[in-house]
This record gives structure tokens, C-alpha cells and sequence, in this order.
């Protein structure tokens, strides 16, 4: 009975993530993140730019003084990168 509740949990878990995969929204992510989030296969990009990166179709202002954006697109992953961080000049 354990073994068999344990498989429809894991079953329905999956079932869970695969539809929250389906629906990441991957039309813009940056190639290079400081501030990196990863959580159930999904990363996000927590950086603050200016203005709102070219091409992100879900901006959030996060400061108004000075205003600040960030883009709240995500990508799913395999291995949790978001990709390397950004050089600094």
C-alpha cells in the first residue's frame, strides 16, 4: 500500500513539474547572469538593468529611484546554470 501511494505521489509530481515546464516562458534570457535563480528545473535572472532589456516580454520595475527593471522571463534547465557571470569593465 506505501509503495503504492509513494509511485502516484512521484507520478503526480511529475506530472506537476512537466506542466510548469511546459509553460516557461523562454523568449528572451540573458547570456550572461550575476544574480541567478534556479528552483524545479527552472531558472530566472534576477538582474536589475535601467530599462528594460530589449526582448523580455515580462518586465518588472523593482526601484523607482533610480527606476530600475527586471526581466522576469525564465528558461527551463537541466543543471541549474544560468550561464556565467557577467564581465565587469
Amino acid at each position: 500500500m506505501k509503495g503504492t501511494k509513494l509511485a502516484a505521489i512521484l507520478i503526480l509530481q511529475a506530472v506537476l513539474v512537466m506542466g510548469v515546464l511546459s509553460h516557461v516562458n523562454a523568449d528572451f534570457f540573458p547570456k550572461c547572469c550575476n544574480n541567478c535563480r534556479s528552483f524545479s528545473g527552472v531558472d530566472v535572472c534576477d538582474d536589475a538593468h535601467p530599462k528594460c532589456p530589449q526582448g523580455c516580454s515580462a518586465c518588472r520595475v523593482v526601484s523607482t529611484s533610480p527606476e530600475m527593471w527586471r526581466c522576469a522571463d525564465m528558461k527551463s534547465t537541466v543543471d541549474g546554470t544560468c550561464g556565467g557571470p557577467c564581465k565587469k569593465y
